[in-house]
């Protein structure tokens, strides 16, 4: 992709997240997402099929970071603390950031409306993020840094002490997000009963 190709593709996600996050997914028209980003209409249909893909691809660039901490995360089998704790940052990064709130209330929202919209976002934020993750852990399991049976399960595990209650309230509007003591301590009680329930002796 060339450089202001990519530059456009940008853009154009920027003011669709935008206008996603103002009218809601069905509120949202491509045609007021091209004139914001500004480009063509053709020019938004040659980078996104329609507004369901671009909303895909949104919810994905939302993910990238994570995605790429994920990657390197993969060149520390033998430091898996430091692995866990670098992917555990990330995703209390992503998740509490309020763009991701707002989105998040938003796929709720419009679920049942368009339920293709949940198997999307899915197959585009949260499934290729337990992916990485459980392959991450299947090869700690086979270096024998850690012990993890089951990587699915354990994948999920860690991702969901890192939501639950907290991640909750902000959804409800009854706390702005979390601070950054707050995002530290939380990644550290996670991480550190996630390696004591899979045998990691530091």
């Amino acid at each position: 992709m060339s450089t202001v190709s990519n530059s456009k593709r940008q853009a154009i996600l920027r003011a669709a997240k935008a206008a996603f996050i103002a009218h809601g997914y069905s509120g949202a028209s491509m045609e007021a997402i091209a004139e914001a980003a500004p480009v063509s209409k053709p020019t938004l249909y040659s980078h996104f099929n329609g507004k369901q893909d671009l909303f895909a691809a949104v919810i994905a660039a939302q993910c990238h970071t994570l995605l790429g901490t994920l990657s390197n995360a993969h060149t520390e089998f033998y430091e898996p603390a430091a692995g866990l704790k670098s992917i555990a940052r990330a995703f209390v990064e992503l998740v509490y950031r309020s763009e991701s709130l707002s989105l998040y209330r938003l796929i709720i929202a419009e679920q049942q409306h368009f339920p293709q919209l949940g198997e999307l976002v899915y197959g585009s934020s949260a499934e290729p993020v337990l992916s990485q993750f459980a392959a991450y852990l299947r090869e700690l399991d086979r270096r024998g840094a850690l012990r993890v049976p089951d990587v699915d399960t354990s994948s999920r595990l860690l991702f969901g002490m890192l939501k639950g209650d907290e991640h909750f309230r902000c959804l409800l509007g009854l706390q702005p997000g979390l601070s950054e003591a707050e995002k530290e301590r939380l990644v550290d009680a996670s991480v550190s009963l996630f390696l004591k329930g899979h045998g990691y002796e530091a």
